[in-house]
């Protein structure tokens, strides 16, 4: 997955499946709704809904063409094959598009991927080439600014259909990830399209130029879809107004941000009302409500739900050592069915990041059929997730028929609660099944989708639901877990709303406007059939100025928030602090300070001068390799003094995953110590990976021969870290006791995100 989408795609994926609300769920910053088109943003469709090469105005020829002209590294690439409309997608899509498999040569073998062009206007539709090249790293040649106009001049050229189309405007949306210090240098732009002066939702393009000023990203769309004009039946305020009447809220439990990574975290909760109904799309042309599966309602239906009715055995857990292996398939075999069983499937066991040991198990084989994937955890024999994909053979219409449900929704409805009860402890006291019909999805195997939402005290857990999808026959397609462990529930206790209900709705209602947009919805399955894209313009609620996706009403300190802040989100840093301003090493502080490596204090303030702690300066490393977007929660205590719930917990545990550090948690980090001269040079090594060439260098005489050698500890580090320019010696001491400021850290930090391109391994891959 490409790093700058991962918020946008987790906040989708939540949207869909797990927010029990009756309304479309949407992300107001880009305006993605989340019934989206399952083919590329505004293609143009063929004509008839039938692919005809005989249509497109841009030949396979041309196609490939466009692609080695515009993108240089394609130069030397084999075309495998081109392809009217997507091959890799099911049900095939009527877009008039090609799409283009490539194949490059490179040392360690052939490595393919595809990319895809308009054949109507000839527009880019999605380039990234995954293939290694040269990076760029910081100091980068070309600055952010730069970048943008290069971003700007290559659209221009890739998105052909702009040029002709004078009502086209493009709208910036703020990036939001951070750059980072060290890593390649890549800066990603994202424009929001305009037809007639309004937002189109769906198209949106995004380019990312690496340091060097190269294009390695690009997705794109054309103007080739149907547009409805801008006359709407109802005034923005009308809008407003049937929003506000239709809004309910709901009190609830909600986690913080790093629940979306890892549910087993130490998440800070809140206690808040959540819209429930009412924030949702309005059809401008209709003025009716569209309800989550894109149809159009005269009001939203209530979110209800219903007590767990099942008279199966409630769940047990394994007693006795871990399961075998054949222990772990039989709990897979006895919810998957009898073609599970009967195939040939494979199991391994592993230490997930938590020290929990779980047993993978995968049916099928990878070349077509049916392919099934399950996760068991070891100890409890508890079912964790499992996944069920049967390859489509036929064409889509085909395939809705075959796929007609068997059974009916009550015999649906009456397996799901039984095998929740098996499979899920204390089914019953805990969960809750959401009454909602219909089922919306991406693929035609699966016809009923059932949610059960965890509750603690009478009060739901926002997102924190089991999930059970089965196909027309009954069969378990999907199941996966995302509640919140039992364990970490008493933390709710101290939360106690001191705010009712009527005072949340008039503050939430006070705060609701509209904002006029193009949205395509369709491209998905609704009770098995898929629904035809179009384009609808529509009022979408806009509460803030800032992102709308999930706005809360805190209860307890009667504040409008953000229910989803997911890591990553770009901090406003402000403006570059007074006292680094005139400072020595200002230019280095200020570096620091625009990566967010260098933070100012509670004055506002940053005092160079002040010593660098042991625990600061491995927030400063986490912050300098991830840009604040560390996907990491600590479960397990790697040193005796770091809880994981310390300020420095996701800071170790990023560097004891990445190797920086080795986990004892017998031993201390002493973090609230001062970081000396002679620990930073080991840290120096560490990162470089220099350990066993330090131990070589521990006698060169540019170290023995200082004043001060006897009290250097690791005489290798010191000596790489002086000849790589990193540290140096003064009046002929090294001073390795000496502690360090946080004025000289900048400095040292700065010289070495200048070394990156200068050293045979990167010093860290900041992907994760």
């Amino acid at each position: 997955m490409k790093k700058s989408l991962k918020g946008k795609l987790l906040a989708t994926v939540l949207a869909l499946s797990l927010l029990p609300v009756g309304s479309l769920a949407y992300a107001a910053d880009s305006g993605t709704v989340t019934i989206v088109a399952s083919g590329s943003a505004g293609a143009s469709a063929a004509p008839g809904g039938v692919l005809d090469e005989s249509l497109a105005k841009i030949s396979k020829d041309e196609a490939v063409e466009r692609f080695r002209k515009l993108f240089p590294e394609l130069k030397d690439a084999e075309v495998v094959s081109v392809d009217l409309g997507n091959p890799n997608q099911y049900p095939p899509s009527n877009e008039m598009v090609w799409t283009i498999q490539w194949s490059l040569s490179v040392e360690n073998g052939t490595h393919g991927f595809d990319s895809r062009i308009d054949a109507i206007t000839g527009d880019i539709i999605t380039y990234y080439n995954p293939l290694p090249k040269g990076e760029a790293y910081y100091p980068a040649k070309v600055s952010r600014a730069e970048a943008e106009k290069i971003a700007k001049q290559f659209i221009l050229v890739a998105s052909p259909s702009m040029k002709s189309t004078d009502k086209l405007q493009l709208k910036p949306v703020e990036s939001e990830y951070p750059q980072i210090l060290f890593g390649p240098v890549q800066y990603s732009f994202s424009y929001q399209a305009q037809v007639n002066g309004i937002p189109t939702t769906s198209n949106q393009i995004q380019v990312i130029v690496d340091g060097n000023g190269n294009i390695i990203n690009y997705y794109g769309f054309s103007t080739g879809k149907d547009y409805p004009s801008a006359d709407t039946t109802l005034t923005a305020v009308q809008a407003a107004e049937k929003l506000k009447k239709e809004l309910k809220l709901q009190l609830s439990y909600i986690p913080g941000a790093d629940y979306y990574v890892n549910q087993r975290n130490a998440s800070a909760y809140r206690l808040g009302y959540v819209a429930v109904s009412g924030i949702g799309l309005i059809d401008a042309k209709s003025g009716k409500f569209l309800d989550d599966q894109g149809q159009a309602v005269d009001s939203y239906p209530a979110v209800s739900y219903s007590p767990i009715s099942s008279s199966a055995a409630a769940f047990k857990p394994h007693a006795g050592g871990e399961l075998t292996k054949e222990e772990a398939i039989a709990v897979v075999n006895a919810v998957a069915g009898k073609a599970n069983a009967e195939g040939t499937q494979q199991a391994s066991i592993s230490t997930d990041r938590n020290g929990r040991k779980t047993w993978s198990i995968f049916n099928g084989s990878p070349f077509g059929g049916t392919q099934t994937h399950a996760t068991v955890d070891a100890k409890t024999g508890q079912l964790i997730d499992f996944y069920s994909y049967s390859y489509p053979t036929g064409d889509s219409s085909t395939a809705e028929t075959a796929n007609k449900p068997s059974i009916t929704e009550a015999e649906a409805k009456a397996k799901v609660q039984d095998l929740v009860t098996k499979l899920y402890p204390d089914a019953s006291g805990s969960l809750k099944l959401v009454e909602r019909a219909g089922a919306v999805s991406y693929s035609p195997d699966t016809a009923f989708i059932y949610s059960f939402q965890q509750f603690y005290k009478d009060k739901p857990i926002q997102s924190s639901v089991v999930q059970v999808n089965l196909d027309g026959k009954g069969n378990l397609t999907n199941y996966y877990n995302m509640t919140t462990p039992s364990d970490k529930l008493s933390k709710l206790d101290s939360l106690t709303a001191k705010m009712t209900e009527e005072e949340a709705l008039k503050l939430y209602r006070d705060a609701i406007g509209v904002e006029l947009q193009y949205t395509t919805i369709g491209g998905i399955y609704v009770d098995g059939k898929l629904q035809e894209q179009q384009v609808k313009l529509v009022y979408a609620p806009k509460l803030t100025d800032d992102n709308n996706w999930g706005i809360i009403v805190n209860a307890v300190t009667g504040k409008l928030e953000q229910q989803y802040i997911f890591p990553g989100a770009t901090e406003s840093k402000g403006e570059f602090p007074a006292d680094a301003k005139k400072h020595w090493a200002a230019k280095s502080l200020q570096t620091m300070f625009d990566y967010g490596v260098i933070k100012p204090e509670a004055d506002g303030f940053i005092h160079p001068d002040k010593t660098v702690s042991n625990g600061d300066w491995v927030n400063m490393l986490l912050a300098g390799f991830t840009g604040g977007q560390s996907y990491i929660t600590p479960e397990k205590q790697r040193f005796a003094d770091i809880p994981v719930d310390s300020q420095y917990a996701q800071a170790v545990e990023y560097l004891v995953q990445r190797g920086v550090l080795k986990a004892t948690p017998t031993q201390k980090l002493h973090p609230e110590q001062a970081l000396t001269r002679g620990d930073l040079a080991v840290w120096l090594t560490k990162l470089l990976k220099y350990d066993k060439l330090s131990e070589f260098m521990s006698g060169d005489t540019d170290v023995t021969k200082l004043k001060d050698a006897a009290q250097i500890k690791n005489k290798g580090a010191v000596t790489i870290a002086m000849k790589l320019g990193l540290l140096t010696a003064e009046n002929g001491k090294f001073n390795p006791n000496a502690p360090v400021t946080k004025a000289q850290i900048s400095t040292v930090l700065l010289r070495l995100a200048t070394l990156q391109d200068k050293v045979d391994t990167p010093i860290m891959n900041s992907y994760y």
